[in-house]
């Protein structure tokens, strides 16, 4: 599920929430004041290949060989 972001249009707390792409947020209540009238902001998403994935854990395993 992605994770979204929104901003308290009553008290300009930004806070994020894990929700299905389907699931209404309209009646989202702010963690910090309850109102219910959120802004859905644009929040920059990251993608990672699986050969960025394997270097990175060849690094770690590496520096994990060199401690010992």
């Amino acid at each position: 599920m992605p994770i979204y972001e929104f901003e308290c249009c009553a008290c300009n707390h930004v806070y994020e929430r894990v929700m299905k792409v389907s699931e209404d947020y309209e009646n989202l209540a702010c963690p910090e004041c309850g109102s219910k009238n959120p802004k859905k902001l644009v929040a920059s998403c990251s993608f990672h290949s699986r050969e960025r994935y394997e270097e990175g854990l060849a690094r770690r395993m590496y520096a994990r060989t060199q401690q010992k």
